[in-house]
């Protein structure tokens, strides 16, 4: 990395609704490409909280004066992450399944990263952004179990 990228508060947070978007918009694709089934479901009860969380991150941006006084946020390389996301989404070597595991993944680890960041900026921000990474640990570790026990089902007990 060349220079390090640079973020106000108000930034970081529309960041992360721009990626919080693009992952709502993935689930909505894969319910549809889904059959009626389980993973059908958990799509669309995916998207849903992902709209829940736009609105939840744009209150909190709205809401929090910090523009003025505070040094630039810097080391979370949301262009990069951003860049990544939409490959993953686009991407045609992983299943939906197999792609939602990764993006709960890579969401949490940046929702952790970027609550450190902002913990003494904005401390309604720190604890959404700790609870969404939280949430997508949960989300992720859902996601493996039924795509076990999917891959169970179609193999033979030994």
């Amino acid at each position: 990395m060349a220079s390090e990228d640079r973020y106000t508060f108000s930034q970081v947070m529309s960041s992360l609704i721009e990626l919080e978007s693009m992952i709502a918009k993935f689930y909505r694709a894969s319910a549809e490409r889904s059959e009626p089934s389980g993973s059908k479901e958990i799509f669309l009860a995916f998207e849903k909280v992902n709209r829940q969380r736009i609105d939840s991150l744009d209150r909190v941006r709205r809401e929090t004066v910090v523009e003025m006084s505070l040094e630039p946020i810097a080391g979370l390389g949301l262009g990069e992450h951003m860049l990544h996301v939409k490959r993953m989404i686009e991407g045609e070597s992983l299943g939906d399944a197999q792609k939602a595991i990764a993006l709960e993944g890579v969401m949490k680890d940046i929702y952790r990263q970027a609550s450190r960041k902002l913990e003494y900026v904005s401390a309604e921000a720190c604890e959404l952004l700790n609870k969404f990474s939280m949430e997508s640990s949960r989300r992720r570790d859902l996601l493996v179990a039924g795509n076990q026990g999917l891959k169970a089902l179609g193999s033979p007990e030994d």
